[in-house]
């Protein structure tokens, strides 16, 4: 039985085999395959991508014109976004105690001196209360010292009567001033202090402020926790103005000043570009990586740009001279490399594409010199020129062109 369904499977092959070498011959088929896909004689620049509408919706194909302008010559270096260094704040508990409320969201926006929670705290209530107690008898104090004093000047008491008055006066003073001490050591303020000298409770409940104007960025705090003094329960960050921060080498940061006009882009926003200035360049040399901080101040009124963020920033380290003659230029992801060829896609009608090699000149981060190959007007693949390189590359390895 198994011999059976051997031979069986033997001659299904050998079948299959034959019709598909039948009606002619197999090697001339496949010359005249090969014929239509890669012509014999063609050259690089005569072959054509094609992508079917579906490949090219999925391609999000763009095109540019090659225009004639002045070409700026930029600085690039790798960068970091962050919060400004008065733009970010940690609200710490300030005093021992629990945490008893939460009074604000994750992302939410905050003015400053708006009460982000409001902790209990048994050290803070008797800090309070004695600082009433001893105010309270600093106060009668004083009452007692200036009436001895008046007494004493119309001859009715002793100057020994007010010497003592005198004396505990200054003597309550001293535990008055030490309470308030010790509250500005719990974390309150002069004005906090000076709004118990008319509260007459002893209230353990302290207000957690913000700040800062911005935005609840992190909340690492939880109703109920215990907490100290320096427990750190929420961060306060202005994202409307932000840094971002370069490390430029030791052998180019003379060309870097400040003011000068820096664009950058975001990986996790591509095809946007943001604009900046150059506000700082450091004094000092990092002495393992010999590159010199750059920081830039940037305008984020929307949002859009996350401290922590990796960038890449382009500096105007070179305008360009108006008077000189205009350059061809094209976006620098236009320009594809192909071995030892630069070339650039044209379209040559749906959903085809021409490369043509290109020899480039200048550049910049976002923008490169064409010396040769197209002339001014043409339109050539901007978005999407990558994936055509790939799909010409797959044809010279004989996977086909057509997708």
């Amino acid at each position: 039985m198994k011999a059976r369904t051997l031979l069986g499977v033997l001659l299904v092959w050998l079948g299959a085999g034959c019709s598909k070498s039948s009606g002619g011959h197999p090697h001339e088929e496949d010359a005249a395959h090969a014929g239509e896909e890669h012509p014999a004689g063609e050259e690089h620049g005569e072959q054509v991508v094609r992508l079917t509408p579906e490949a090219m919706r999925s391609a999000r194909i763009q095109t540019r014109e090659v225009q004639s302008k002045s070409l700026s010559v930029g600085l690039t270096a790798p960068a970091r976004v962050s919060f400004t260094q008065r733009g970010v704040a940690q609200v710490a508990a300030r005093v021992p105690g629990r945490l008893s409320s939460i009074d604000v969201n994750l992302g939410q926006r905050v003015k400053k001196g708006q009460v982000l929670a409001y902790l209990e705290s048994p050290e803070l209530g008797r800090a309070r209360a004695d600082y009433l107690s001893a105010a309270t008898k600093a106060r009668v104090a004083e009452d007692n010292y200036r009436r001895e004093k008046e007494l004493l000047d119309k001859g009715i008491t002793s100057e020994r009567e007010m010497r003592e008055a005198e004396s505990t006066f200054v003597t309550a003073q001293a535990e008055r001033n030490a309470v308030d001490g010790r509250l500005h050591a719990l974390g309150l303020s002069d004005a906090e202090i000076a709004a118990l000298r008319g509260n007459e409770h002893y209230s353990t409940r302290l207000p957690a402020l913000s700040p800062l104007d911005g935005t609840v960025v992190e909340i690492t705090g939880t109703v109920g926790q215990a907490v100290e003094a320096t427990t750190t329960l929420f961060t306060v960050g202005d994202l409307s103005t932000l840094w971002v921060l370069l490390d430029v080498t030791e052998v180019r940061v003379s060309e870097v000043k400040t003011g000068q006009r820096v664009d950058i882009t975001v990986a996790a926003l591509p095809g946007r570009r943001f604009q900046g200035k150059v506000e700082y360049v450091g004094d000092i040399i990092h002495e393992k990586t010999r590159t010199v901080p750059v920081r830039v101040g940037v305008d984020n009124q929307d949002g859009a740009l996350k401290p922590g963020m990796f960038a890449q920033a382009e500096i105007a380290t070179d305008p360009g001279d108006p008077a000189a003659p205009p350059r061809l230029v094209v976006p620098r992801e236009a320009v594809q490399k192909l071995g030892a060829r630069q070339v650039v896609f044209v379209p040559e009608g749906p959903g085809a594409f021409k490369p043509v090699e290109v020899r480039t000149g200048l550049g910049s981060g976002t923008e490169v010199e064409l010396v040769s190959g197209v002339d001014p007007g043409t339109s050539v693949v901007t978005q999407g020129a990558f994936i055509l390189k790939s799909e010409l590359s797959r044809e010279s390895m004989g996977e086909g062109h057509s997708h």
